[in-house]
This record gives structure tokens, sequence and C-alpha cells, in this order.
């Protein structure tokens, strides 16, 4: 999820303990607490370094728990500070936090963030360092209105109400579980329709995908959805999906990359080796010819991953495109005619590292 909704739901889960354990300052430092695995946006220097550990180790349960120790001394520091009594009356807490109880406090908070983001498609790696397995559920997409404007309006006016916040906190669990249910019956009862067999994983293999239909967030999910079919081995179809309207009739055609070559070009070189981990399901955009045939002339291809960018188009053009170009996880690759690999560049948006640029290939 995105932060603000983190540390909407740190707030409120600060605001449903009772006030002789909170000061007026504490749902500030819960909000901040629940957002601080998103910390590792901070130490990304290129857009392979976001794919490879955005979501990673301060994401995992273990790094969290590392983590939540380093907020609990805050916590504890700033409870035995005798702070003056906020302007509205309130006091401040008459019983400090020991380290224990703020580390258990801070790493509820962690836990919820990681449970979060577990919905998406991105991909959270929960098990680091022991494993690099992704989790994701595809229950919710990355921007969820039901999520965030229930949180925001009942902190700004429900927050003095221990009932209210408890209500909106049990929302924050029980509303993605249901997404999640729902987007599992949906895939079902649409595969049936289509007469595919539904997907038993959330992302398909690049070398041997089978034949499956998969449902994976779109922009305002759970009303629509985005549906990645999979009819055969050489190609994915695309399509949006309303529930209630009947199942699709528009798709879009994407070539999947040829097995040998996917596998060829990871072999040549360590970012393509990341951006196979990566991705869940590879698609080739564009394939141009340069410089003539033969083995002077080259072969510049460009892969993407399905996930992102959405079946709205105006949804699309915000998400995906600078200056009209697709520029969400795109990788290309230059290969000459011997089938040698001449140069990767990897493209992504700027707030996730942006662009690589041509680079010569650098095997892991």
């Amino acid at each position: 999820m995105e932060p603000i909704t983190h540390g909407l739901s740190g707030a409120i889960i600060a605001c449903t303990l009772p006030r002789s354990s909170r000061t007026w300052w504490f749902p500030l430092w819960a909000a901040l607490t629940a957002m601080i695995p998103d910390v590792d946006v901070f130490f990304v220097r290129s857009p392979v370094d976001y794919i490879e550990f955005h979501r990673g180790i301060t994401h995992s349960l273990a790094g969290g728990w590392v983590l939540a120790l380093g907020c609990a001394l805050v916590l504890v520091m700033f409870a035995h500070v005798r702070l003056k009594p906020h302007r509205l009356g309130e006091p401040p807490s008459p019983r400090p936090w020991s380290l224990m109880g703020g580390w258990s406090m801070a790493y509820l908070l962690i836990l919820h963030h990681i449970f979060l983001d577990c919905m998406n498609s991105y991909g959270t790696q929960v098990f680091l360092p022991f494993s690099d397995y992704r989790v994701r559920w595809n229950a919710l997409f990355i921007v969820d209105p039901l999520l965030l404007f229930p949180l925001a309006i009942g902190l700004l006016w429900g927050r003095a109400r221990r009932g209210v916040m408890a209500g909106l906190l049990l929302w924050t669990i029980l509303y993605p579980l249901g997404a999640l249910g729902g987007r599992l019956a949906l895939q079902d009862r649409l595969a049936a329709d289509l007469e595919v067999p539904a997907a038993t994983t959330t992302s398909a293999d690049a070398l041997h995908p089978e034949p499956a239909l998969y449902l994976v967030p779109d922009a305002f999910t759970p009303f629509h959805w985005k549906v990645i079919l999979s009819p055969d081995e050489e190609a994915w179809k695309v399509a949006g999906y309303t529930p209630g309207r009947g199942r699709p009739t528009q798709w879009t055609r994407f070539a999947k990359p040829a097995p040998d070559l996917w596998l060829h070009l990871g072999e040549q070189d360590g970012i393509f080796q990341i951006y196979e981990r990566f991705a869940a399901f590879p698609a080739v955009d564009s394939v141009i010819a340069l410089n003539g045939a033969g083995e002077q002339g080259e072969t510049e291809y460009t892969f993407s991953d399905l996930r992102f960018g959405s079946t709205i188009p105006f949804v699309d053009a915000i998400q995906t495109r600078r200056s009209g170009k697709e520029a969400v996880f795109r990788i290309q690759a230059r290969i000459a005619g011997n089938d040698r690999l001449e140069a990767v560049r990897f493209v992504t948006m700027p707030g996730a590292g942006g662009d690589t640029g041509w680079q010569p290939p650098t095997p892991d």
C-alpha cells in the first residue's frame, strides 16, 4: 500500500489503546512506526536496486523485528521525558512504556504494514534473509479508496472514540481478507465461464507457462480487476473485468518471451537475472531491427511485466507513462546478429529509480 494508508492505520491502532497508555504524541509515533518499513526506498541508488531491495529485508518478519526495537527505543525515550500538557488539556501518560512493551507494540504496527503489503501484486519478501520468495495475494490495488478514505475521515472526526477506532482497525483486517476471498471466488467463476483453468498461483512460470486465468488488482479494485489469460505457450491475453457486467469481450494480446531467449539473456547479464526473478507475467512489448540484418545487425527487445499498467486508459496514462512512453518496470536488450547481448537498459518511474540508460552486460 502507499505510505499514507500505512500511517493512518498506525495512528488508528494507537487510538484504540486506553488514554492512560498514550500521550498526545503517541499516535504520531505509531503512524511513523507503521510507515518505517518503507524506509528502504531511501537506500535505492538505481532502478535495479528498487526491484531487488524494495519490500525486502525491512518488510520481512526478521527485519521488522529489528526495526521494531529501534522504534521502541524512541518510544521509551520520549515516554520518560516530562512533556508539557497538550493544548487541549490532555496530560502526558503517567505510566511510561517499558522496552518490551514498546517493542511488542512497534512490531505489531510493522506486522500490520507487512500484512497490507502482501495484499498487493508487487510482492513482499517476508521470509528474508532465509528466502527471497515474494508473497503477493493480488487482493488490493496500491491505492485503495475503501481503505484510505474511511481511515482518514474516521481519524479526523472519531479519534476520541475508542469504539470507532477499534471498528476501523477491524476494517483494515477484514476488508483486505474479504477482497482476497472475493478475488478467489471471482477468478474461479470467470475461469469456469471462459472454460479455462483457474490459476493456483499468483504468478506464472516464464519458461513453462501453463494455460490458466489470473485475476490481479487494477485501479478501483474490488469493483474492477485485470484479467490475465494464458491460453497457450506463445501469448498472454489481457482485459479489464467489472463484476456483474459479464465476461470480458475485448482482449489485448501480448507475446510471451521465447524460453530459450529469456534463459539466454539471464545467463549473460545480472540485471536480467534480477528482472526474471521479479517479473510475474513477462511479456514482449516490441522487437525492432537495428543497423541492418546479419551478424552486423542488432535487434532491440523490450520486455514488460503485465502486472503493471491499467486496463482503464486514463489511469494507465497517469500511472505508467512519461512523455507519452511506457515507463514502468521495462527492460530492454540489444542483441547482435550472433545472439550476443550488446547492451541492457532498465526503465521505470523516477520515484523507483528512473532510467539506467544503455549499459554493457555484466554477468553475475
